[in-house]
């Protein structure tokens, strides 16, 4: 297995006109998102929200920011590239969101261009692990022009039966 230090970057902007929710008997009142505290039954400011999960006890277990940035992301800041396969055997379907990957830093320039050379040679994509944000994902990493490229994976895709 080879990690390889990069940077992540989105390669496409999404150009969506931004709708919000109205209040139609109104004439168009903005709708809100309300943050509301089901314990103690009141709305709270944003600076007092959290992230938490549910031990298996049932206890709440909450994070703060400092506990996420600290939790150990093996492939933060780097691909992990677990293996390779030909181009042609990626399903479109299964990619979510492309990203176009640099060298981390200049002291791996050589390793990033050596890799993304090779596959655009063999006509091989890599399978890669790769860290986007607080989750690691699977992504499939290509050659494309002078970068490479990394298109994130769903985490599941659904078959279609049209007999259904």
């Amino acid at each position: 297995m080879v990690s390889i230090p990069v940077t992540v970057h989105a390669a496409v902007e999404p150009h969506l006109v931004p709708l919000h929710q109205v209040h139609t008997r109104c004439g168009g009142g903005r709708v809100r998102l309300r943050r509301y505290c089901e314990r103690e039954g009141i709305e709270i400011p944003y600076e007092e929200v959290a992230r938490g999960y549910e031990a298996a006890d049932g206890r709440l277990v909450v994070l703060s920011e400092a506990d996420l940035a600290d939790l150990p992301l093996p492939a933060a800041r780097s691909i992990e590239v677990l293996g390779f396969v030909d181009a042609g055997r990626i399903d479109p379907l299964a990619l979510d969101r492309a990203y176009f990957l640099g060298p981390g830093e200049a002291a791996v320039a050589r390793p990033y261009t050596l890799l993304r050379d090779a596959m655009r040679e063999a006509g091989q994509v890599a399978v890669v692990r790769v860290a986007l944000r607080t989750r690691e994902s699977l992504a499939a990493a290509a050659a494309a022009a002078a970068a490479a490229a990394a298109e994130r994976g769903y985490r599941q895709v659904r078959i279609f039966d049209s007999a259904e």
